[in-house]
C-alpha cells in the first residue's frame, strides 16, 4: 500500500474547498493508497464540520485527519504553489488554478513548480498563464485535468425555491466578493449588477438573482453585502422607480438546494462579467443545468463553453488594479479581461428576448458537457494520470 497524504482545505466552503473535495475522492478510489489528510484554512472562508454532509465525505477527511510527521509515498496538495512543500513525500504533486490574469510570479513557475514532481490544473488557460511566466526551463510536467459538476444537478428538482419571485425572466449571478474595490474585484460583481440595471430598465418582469457573500456565512456578512448592493444601485443612476428587482441570496447552501436554484422556473439565464477564471466552477453548473449564458469572452471557462447558448461578452485586456499587486499572487505585469458594458448589456437583452431558442441550444451544450464533466469520466482521467506519473 502507497501511503498517501492529502493536504488541502478540505473543510472550507469555497472553490478551492469544491476542488479539494473532488481530489479526494479521486484519491478514495485507489484501491491501494492508503490516505490521511491535513486539513488547511482557505482564506477566511467557513467550514463545514457535519460529518455526514455530501455522502460523508466531510467525516471521512476529518477521520484521516493527522499531523504530517512522518514521510509518505505520495503527496496530493492543493494549494496555491508558494505553498507547497516538497519534503513531505518521496514523490509530491501540487494542484493549484494558479492565478487568473495572463501572467504570475516568476518565482511561483521557476521555483515552486520545479521543485514539485507533478502539477495538475484544472485548465489551458492556468497552464499557459504558467509556462508564460517561467524565466528558466520547466522541469517538471504540467497537465490539465479538469473540475466536475456535482452528481446531484442532473437530478429533477425537489423544489423551486424562487416560485414566489414576482419576475418571471430573471438572470442568475454566483460569485464572491473578491474586494471592495470595484475595480479590482476580479468576479466584476458590482459592474455586472450596474450593467443589469441600466439595460433592463423600466423592465418590471426582468431580474436579478445574486447569491454572494464576501466569504463568511455571517449576519455581519450578510448585512454588509446588502449595504454593498444597495450602494451600487444608487451608483446606477438609474431612477429607483424605474430599477428592475434585485434579489440577494447569501451563505453556503447544499447541492441538492443549489440545483433547486439552477433549475428554478424563474431563472432565465447565468450572467458573469468576470474578469478572470482559473476554471470557473459555477459557469460549468449553469451550463449543465441547460441555462444560456452571458459570461466574458476571455480565460478559462471558454474551454467548455462554446455554440450559440454562450453569448460571448467582448473584452479588453488591461492592467489589474494597483491595489491588487501583492508581489506573490498578483505581479505587475498582470493583466486581465474588462468586458465592455455596451457589449454584455446586449449579450444580456439578447439572453432575454431569444430564451426560449437559446434554452434549446442550451440543451446540446449541457448533453455534451455531462460526459466530458462528470465525476466519473474526470476520475478516469486522474486515474491515468496516476497510473502515467505517480506508479509508473
Amino acid at each position: 500500500m502507497k501511503k498517501v497524504l492529502v493536504r488541502a482545505p478540505l473543510l472550507s466552503q469555497s472553490g478551492y474547498g469544491v476542488h479539494s473535495r473532488q481530489i479526494f475522492r479521486f484519491c478514495e478510489s485507489q484501491k491501494d493508497w492508503s490516505l490521511s489528510t491535513q486539513i488547511l484554512p482557505w482564506g477566511i472562508t467557513p467550514w463545514n464540520i457535519n460529518p455526514d454532509a455530501e455522502d460523508g465525505i466531510y467525516g471521512r477527511a476529518m477521520s484521516l485527519s493527522v499531523p504530517a510527521s512522518e514521510k509518505y509515498d505520495v503527496s496530493i496538495q492543493i494549494q496555491l504553489p508558494h505553498e507547497w512543500d516538497n519534503s513531505l513525500a518521496k514523490f509530491n504533486v501540487g494542484i493549484t488554478a494558479g492565478v487568473e490574469t495572463n501572467k504570475c510570479s516568476a518565482e511561483w513557475v521557476d521555483t515552486h513548480i520545479n521543485k514539485m514532481d507533478l502539477v495538475i490544473v484544472p485548465s489551458k488557460f492556468t497552464k499557459k498563464t504558467l509556462e508564460n511566466s517561467a524565466t528558466v526551463k520547466l522541469t517538471t510536467p504540467i497537465v490539465v485535468l479538469p473540475e466536475a459538476y456535482f452528481d446531484e444537478l442532473l437530478e429533477e428538482p425537489t423544489a423551486d425555491p424562487l416560485e414566489n419571485l414576482s419576475t418571471n425572466k430573471n438572470f442568475l449571478m454566483v460569485g464572491t466578493l473578491t474586494s471592495d474595490d470595484s475595480a479590482a474585484d476580479r468576479k466584476n460583481l458590482a459592474a455586472s449588477i450596474v450593467w443589469f440595471l441600466r439595460a433592463f430598465e423600466g423592465k418590471r418582469d426582468v431580474g436579478l438573482v445574486v447569491k454572494t457573500s464576501r466569504g463568511r456565512d455571517t449576519t455581519i456578512d450578510r448585512d454588509l453585502v446588502r449595504k454593498m448592493m444597495q450602494q451600487v444601485k444608487k451608483s446606477s443612476g438609474v431612477d429607483e422607480k424605474r430599477c428592475p428587482k434585485i434579489y440577494m441570496l447569501h451563505g453556503s447552501m447544499t447541492r441538492e438546494e443549489m440545483r433547486n436554484l439552477y433549475k428554478s422556473k424563474k431563472i432565465c439565464a447565468y450572467a458573469s462579467a468576470t474578469r478572470g477564471e482559473g476554471f470557473g466552477l459555477p459557469l460549468l453548473e449553469a451550463a449543465v443545468s441547460a441555462l444560456p449564458i452571458v459570461a466574458t469572452a476571455w480565460s478559462a471557462h471558454t474551454e467548455f463553453l462554446e455554440g450559440e447558448s454562450f453569448l460571448a461578452a467582448k473584452y479588453d485586456i488591461k492592467p489589474i488594479a494597483q491595489s491588487r499587486i501583492d508581489g506573490r499572487i498578483f505581479v505587475k505585469e498582470s493583466c486581465w479581461a474588462n468586458p465592455r458594458e455596451g457589449n454584455f448589456s446586449r449579450k444580456m437583452k439578447l439572453a432575454v428576448s431569444e430564451n426560449k431558442k437559446l434554452r434549446k441550444v442550451a440543451k446540446s451544450l449541457s448533453s455534451s458537457l455531462q460526459k466530458t464533466h462528470s465525476m466519473s469520466s474526470l476520475q478516469d482521467k486522474f486515474n491515468e494520470i496516476v497510473k502515467e506519473y505517480i506508479q509508473k
